[in-house]
């Protein structure tokens, strides 16, 4: 599948969005150009078989990411098995995110990971083809902090997509300023 190919199922989802189409149709357009993005294969383990397009947030979760590219991964039914292993219905919002093992700060990273090296690697336009709007960005620096992370990325300087993953990859700002005021505390 060449660029021109995702990019035309990349605007029949644009498009679908914009016209507020039902929302079965635009899953199915989200889903259809996710699977041709990453090129009708598993970006985790290459296979072809049993592809399913999988939200990396939850829509329970963020539900203004439910169509986003950058929140969607092709994953075959093995790994996508894999991913929903420990819990897989809605979660319960009054929890912290991940408190019934459905949401994973690790899996997060390694999942945006994967698309941010498969973009490099394939040399595709990370904030054409992976975008995560406002709000979703929004949703990781009030999780997880790192102002300066957080305005690279608002102001075009780091990818969305790089930063979704640079994010996670970190424990959130504030367990580090805990554990700091927590030893000076210890310390004095």
């Amino acid at each position: 599948m060449n660029t021109a190919e995702i990019s035309l199922r990349r605007e029949k989802l644009l498009a679908a969005k914009s016209k507020h189409r039902s929302p079965s149709w635009c899953n199915k357009l989200w889903r259809n150009f996710i699977k041709a993005r990453d090129l009708f294969r598993c970006v985790c383990c290459d296979s072809t078989q049993d592809l399913e397009a999988h939200h990396i947030v939850r829509r329970a979760l963020l539900p203004n990411a439910g169509l986003e590219m950058g929140n969607g991964i092709t994953l075959c039914r093995l790994c996508h098995k894999k991913v929903h292993a420990e819990f897989n219905q809605r979660p319960d919002p009054s929890l912290p995110i991940g408190a019934e093992q459905g949401d994973s700060q690790d899996e997060w990273a390694f999942l945006f990971g994967l698309l941010y090296e498969d973009a490099i690697n394939r040399n595709l336009g990370q904030d054409q083809f992976y975008y995560l709007n406002n709000e979703t960005i929004e949703f990781f620096h009030r999780l997880q902090g790192y102002d300066e992370l957080y305005y690279s990325a608002s102001r075009g300087e780091m990818t969305r997509i790089r930063y979704a993953h640079e994010v996670w990859r970190w424990m959130p700002e504030t367990w580090y300023t805990e554990i700091a005021e927590n030893l000076l505390v210890s310390l004095l």
